[in-house]
């Protein structure tokens, strides 16, 4: 965003954009245990963009409503980076999730790197830039939506555990689990009292 353009000094301007990174990680937190992850993640991703598209209808000379849509959608991205972290996590199965996270890492630096690219087409048409951007983001929180939900699931543990859509307890057949649990005692040393 273009902070030089709200009206207001730019200090002042960043003041608000720190000030509403704690109570949108904090709403993202309640939100992520008691309606899910994949609907916070969605839903913070999706305000975001019309935040973000709403701007390019509000005139100039309104600037506190301009500054309070960027904040508004400035605390929506810090609230979805927060849940970002913690969901991506958890969609990875054990075997391979430190390499989908930096995977994830990565790509997050190439949206970096092509950020001022997108900037830059504002030359040719002013409005572009927060249409790429808003749309983007409304586009990745409806793709958000199609995710597994991970609240109160176990952690798939194999790529095959999540190709079959199981989670590693209903792995188990029913009944087997004493099984497994006298099979684990049998083969734990036991004391002598030595």
């Amino acid at each position: 965003m273009d902070l030089q353009n709200f009206g207001f000094s730019i200090y002042l301007i960043q003041v608000a954009f720190g000030s509403i990174d704690i109570p949108a990680k904090l709403i993202a937190a309640i939100g992520m245990n008691y309606i899910g992850r994949r609907s916070t993640q969605a839903l913070s991703v999706i305000l975001a963009g019309l935040a973000i598209l709403a701007n390019i209808f509000v005139p100039n000379d309104l600037r506190t409503l301009r500054t309070s849509l960027a904040v508004l959608g400035k605390g929506c991205l810090a609230s979805s980076f927060n849940c970002l972290y913690l969901y991506t996590g958890e969609l990875f199965p054990t075997v391979i999730r430190q390499t989908g996270m930096g995977l994830g890492s990565t790509l997050a630096r190439v949206g970096g790197i092509v950020a001022p690219m997108v900037r830059i087409t504002g030359e040719y048409f002013p409005y572009l830039p927060p249409i790429i951007y808003g749309t983007a983001t409304i586009l990745s929180g409806i793709a958000a939506i199609f995710l597994p939900e991970t609240r109160n699931v176990p952690l798939p543990d194999t790529i095959e555990d999540v190709e079959s859509g199981r989670m590693p307890e209903q792995c188990i057949a029913k009944g087997q689990e004493n099984v497994l649990l006298r099979k684990v005692s049998q083969e734990t040393p036991q004391d002598d009292g030595l």
